[in-house]
């Protein structure tokens, strides 16, 4: 799968879906954040990018062959985990290969606007793989490019077959994307984390795991 190809055939589609959802630098390149930057977020709706990105993959993977986007009847069974923000909406894209991962797209709300935070999920049910923004206030903005960026890196990681999630009890997981790889409080007396993403992809880790071969 060529990702090049993948990411421009996204940017095609974003002309679309994005056209109503500019992009935009950061706010604050060349100075501090101001004490009052962080308690608010005074333009919620320019978030909505996130999810016009969103609407981009799912035209690309589903128009492609690649999945096709199922209903979700009860949203609430679709996380493994309660995420820390409420979503609604989500899409669900099945890949077309069964030995592949499903992919998820969550969305909420800053200061009730709706489809301002993205979640990206993997897998049945789903992990998560990444959430945009991480913090909506106008202090952490540092413009639109990065958030995108991150979005884009996720599905990709999902798509290709490189994303791993191993889970080995409350709290304690690692994230490896095959770029990236992140870890939270992973127990010292355990393997070292490129060794357990290591079994983890060779299919005989002792967490649960959830990877997938690519779609396509």
């Amino acid at each position: 799968m060529d990702q090049e190809e993948l990411r421009e055939a996204v940017e095609a589609e974003f002309a679309d879906t994005g056209a109503d959802t500019p992009a935009w630098d950061d706010p604050h390149p060349d100075r501090a954040a101001l004490d009052e930057e962080y308690s608010r977020c005074l333009d919620p709706g320019k978030y909505r990018i996130l999810a016009a990105r969103a609407d981009a993959w799912t035209r690309v993977l589903c128009g492609r062959g690649l999945a096709t986007a199922e209903p979700v009847g009860d949203p609430g069974v679709l996380w493994r985990h309660t995420p820390d923000v409420p979503l609604d909406d989500p899409v669900l894209l099945r890949p077309a290969r069964a030995d592949a991962v499903p992919l998820v797209f969550g969305f909420g709300a800053i200061d009730d606007v709706p489809r301002t935070v993205l979640a990206v999920g993997a897998g049945e049910p789903a992990v998560l793989a990444e959430r945009v923004p991480d913090c909506g206030c106008d202090a952490c903005d540092d413009g639109s490019a990065g958030l995108l960026e991150l979005l884009d890196d996720a599905v990709i990681a999902v798509v290709t077959g490189a994303f791993v999630h191993i889970d080995a009890g409350p709290g304690r997981r690692i994230i490896d994307t095959g770029e990236t790889s992140s870890a939270s409080n992973w127990p010292p007396s355990a393997e070292r984390p490129e060794a357990a993403v290591e079994a983890a992809r060779a299919g005989h880790s002792p967490y649960r795991v959830v990877r997938g071969a690519a779609w396509g």
